[in-house]
């Protein structure tokens, strides 16, 4: 390790303050990291670390106090400057965009505003993700990745930046040993080439191993910064907690004499099996094992997560397996890892919460009563050492350790028959772990079998009455009393040399091509639907295939295919538009009033400015209101389409004012049976795809579709991106008004409105993500063409109008299965 002192000054934040409402989260907190140190940052959940970090990675501004990087002063929140100034970040909830890529999510966070030459790309992403040894596909979509696979990405991805100083807040959270030591030598590579890491992280064997230097944060405040070689984990732990440390683990206690409990004979699943195990009244029993051996499929199985068979017993009763209505109604609760996703209700209240866990008892006759449940939660609340400033605080905004308090109130407060935990202290301050340690052993003395999985052998070691090492999907050992030490559970797991069982021998698992789930997969499928659907009508009706028809369908095709391309624009975005339909009219009737016969052509000219500028303006208007206001997209927008269908009604009562015949001609012009119109449509589309997936302002749009806030952390200027999305969506409809002078001709009040119906059909069937981030215009032009064509293959049939409604409504749904099922297969 090399003398922190003596380096240069390369990250240093100065009296900084920070308040949320309700909350000091930051008093004149001081820290200096330099050339060539590992910085650790200490401290319980909620002492501030993380919002100190943010601070300086641009994503929060102080209220008081300044951050320089390198000697240069960030003089804004923004993340994109703090990584120009050689900072990257980390973060515990890596902040990756699940519905991009790996490689897109890596140029994201490069900067560079064209990503160019894929294969290069793709090279230099593999180039950096190769030393982890995962074999992670660049090409892959990020919700396709496990937890620790999305770990790896995100450390990957801030090294690429090649910073100078790299933040790593609770970085090993979700690797294994061997991916922990990877990263390690990552951290010293980076130190030993003139770098400097800020380490933070509840672990203190792992900082004290890695750690040149340790600051100390307690409620908001630096309670001292030390060298690492001066104080040891006791008085680190001390210092964190403000207090002495008189045990961590609370004594262990004796099973009851007799059944119960929970019990599993000849049971198997995928990844495990066959298992026979116990856990009686009153113990504490640990499942231990090297990551990837099958304990936590077993442990989700326990608890009917997870497909199994065999026999499952609890309070010697027979439960049906793979049923967590059955478990529970046995008795059996849950805590799982990840509580932001299966466990706590981050939006509700921290009474709410709590209740939940308690239902039956908070309500009568179906009705809650909010008495009960304020009675009830203030007693979770004081029993669990919960802190929080009121009852109706909500959940997301209290500390990670109270947040896991918080589950087990509702997991463990009515003294379950079995409480099963995975990986309990996850995430959790050192202070919070003791209070977590202390419940589930009450638990237990109270007459339930507690079964805890963790990676954390110390703390079964310290907790556990028993514990049980799963190897190959099987146990292979057993410790009991005296002979269980954080050193025999590792070399128990460390040591198996047993196989595991192959069940369904034989069979291979399906594997879907990645095009099949990719963005295009609906586009090939829509593509082979029309060829055959138009193969069917060709031989009923030989007019099908005439110059005449293809004509007439085409021409319907282009202002659709337009429309739909606009509201693809708003839903990748993560938004809405219910007014790109009355726009279209609403531009119709504008250009009826001015691109008429008999005025001169400057009236042309200002007749077709104002059809743009109403709408970029409508366009402006949408923006404003969803993100600047923030008011609901489809509130906004359906408010928009209303004032629209007023504003053209009002301006025409009914279809008036020709559209001049030398316009339209232009605009129905035609090569061949070809319409331009559909030509000038595809040509667009083409470039908004490349669009799309090549430049920066393509990944930008999808990224906040994806997730806005983990967009935000990384430096896409969420705000400006979603109002841009709202004027090119209306930007977009413009043509389609323009259009729409030669398909019909006249200023008709009512023209356009049922687009706005057709083009979420459309985008849908394009196969799109509703909630933003996936999709592409190639599939919103398909999914028109398969409206349009739908539209006229009924008229060919001489198929009743009700049968088009028929028709749309099970090719949508059956679209919709298909590719959510297609995407929840592997890829």
């Amino acid at each position: 390790m090399t003398d922190p002192v003596s380096g240069d000054l390369l990250l240093a934040l100065k009296d900084v303050d920070k308040s949320f409402p309700g909350v000091r989260a930051l008093t004149g907190v001081s820290i200096e990291v330099r050339r060539g140190e590992v910085h650790a940052l200490v401290g319980e959940n909620g002492a501030g670390k993380s919002t100190l970090m943010a601070v300086a990675s641009g994503a929060l501004a102080p209220d008081t106090g300044s951050v320089t990087i390198q000697g240069q002063p960030l003089s804004a929140a923004d993340p994109r400057l703090a990584q120009s100034l050689g900072l990257a970040i980390v973060r515990q909830t890596p902040a990756l965009l699940p519905q991009l890529t790996v490689l897109e999510n890596m140029e994201l966070t490069r900067g560079r505003r064209w990503i160019g030459n894929v294969g290069k790309a793709r090279a230099w992403a593999q180039e950096w993700l190769a030393p982890w040894g995962l074999e992670i596909d660049p090409r892959t979509r990020v919700d396709d990745l496990t937890v620790e696979q999305r770990q790896i990405v995100e450390v990957a991805r801030a090294l690429s930046t090649q910073p100078k100083v790299l933040v790593l807040d609770e970085p090993t959270e979700h690797l294994n040993f061997e991916e922990s030591e990877l990263l390690f030598t990552q951290v010293r590579r980076l130190v030993d080439q003139g770098g400097a890491v800020v380490y933070i992280s509840h672990r203190i064997p792992e900082v004290k191993s890695i750690a040149d230097r340790i600051t100390v944060l307690r409620d908001g405040k630096v309670r001292g910064t030390f060298p690492s070689a001066e104080v040891n984990e006791h008085q680190i732990i001390s210092l964190v907690i403000g207090r002495e440390l008189d045990a961590v683990f609370p004594q262990k206690g004796t099973a009851s004499i007799g059944g119960g409990g929970i019990e599993v004979t000849d049971f198997r699943g995928s990844g495990f099996g066959p298992v026979d195990f116990q856990a009686r009244p009153g113990e504490v029993v640990g499942i231990a094992g090297v990551q990837g051996n099958g304990q936590d499929a077993f442990i989700r199985a326990l608890c009917g997560l997870g497909a199994a068979s065999g026999s499952l017993r609890i309070d010697d009763r027979s439960v049906r397996t793979g049923s967590t209505t059955a478990s529970t109604s046995a008795g059996l609760m849950f805590i799982p890892a990840d509580r932001h996703v299966e466990g706590v209700f981050l939006p509700l209240s921290v009474s709410d919460n709590i209740a939940l866990g308690e239902l039956a008892t908070v309500s009568q006759a179906g009705v809650v009563r909010r008495g009960k449940v304020r009675d009830t939660a203030q007693k979770a609340v004081d029993r669990f050492s919960i802190k929080t400033p009121t009852l109706g605080t909500t959940v997301s905004s209290l500390s990670g350790g109270n947040q896991q308090k918080i589950l087990m109130a509702r997991s463990a407060g009515g003294t379950p028959s079995v409480l099963v935990a995975e990986e309990p202290t996850q995430g959790v301050d050192a202070g919070a772990r003791v209070e977590i340690y202390n419940i589930m052993r009450q638990t237990a003395n109270d007459g339930a079998a507690v079964v805890v999985m963790s990676s954390d052998n110390l703390e079964l070691a310290g907790l556990c009455d028993r514990v049980v090492i799963v190897s190959r999907g099987r146990i292979v050992q057993e410790l009991n009393g005296d002979d269980i030490s954080e050193q025999a559970i590792t070399t128990a797991a460390l040591s198996s040399t047993s196989m595991r069982e192959r069940l369904n021998e034989g069979r291979k698992a399906i594997r879907l091509p990645r095009w099949l789930r990719g963005d295009y997969a609906a586009s090939i499928v829509l593509a082979v639907l029309v060829v055959l659907l138009g193969a069917y009508v060709a031989l009923q009706n030989s007019f099908y295939l005439t110059p005449l028809n293809l004509t007439g369908l085409l021409a319907l095709l282009a202002p659709l295919a337009m429309i739909a391309v606009a509201q693809q624009t708003a839903m990748l975005g993560g938004g809405f538009d219910l007014s790109v339909g009355p726009l279209s009219g609403f531009l119709l009737v504008i250009a009826s009033f001015y691109i008429v016969d008999d005025v001169g052509s400057i009236w042309w000219l200002v007749g077709f400015l104002l059809v743009i500028g109403a709408g970029l303006g409508v366009g402006a208007i949408n923006g404003g209101l969803v993100q600047g206001l923030k008011v609901n997209p489809v509130i906004a927008t359906l408010a928009v389409f209303m004032l629209l269908r007023g504003l053209s009604l009002t301006m025409r009562d009914r279809p008036q004012g020709s559209i001049a015949e030398s316009v339209t001609d232009v605009i129905a012009a035609k090569v061949g049976p070809i319409p331009v119109s559909i030509i000038v449509v595809v040509a667009i589309i083409i470039i908004l795809e490349i669009v799309l997936r090549r430049s920066r302002a393509g990944l930008s749009l999808r990224a906040i579709g994806s997730n806005a806030d983990a967009a935000a952390r990384i430096g896409v200027r969420v705000g400006r991106v979603r109002f841009l999305s709202y004027v090119a969506t209306s930007a977009l409809v413009i043509p389609v008004g323009i259009l729409l002078m030669a398909q019909v001709g006249i200023g008709d009040p009512s023209s356009g409105v049922t687009y706005t119906l057709a083009s979420i059909t459309a985008v849908v069937l394009g196969g799109a993500r509703v909630m933003g981030g996936r999709g592409s215009y190639i599939g919103a032009f398909f999914g028109a063409l398969l409206i349009v064509q739908v539209t006229n293959v009924t008229t060919f049939l001489q198929l009743g109008q009700s049968w088009q409604y028929w028709l749309m409504g099970i090719l949508l749904l059956g679209s919709t299965v298909l590719f959510a099922t297609v995407r929840k297969s592997g890829a």
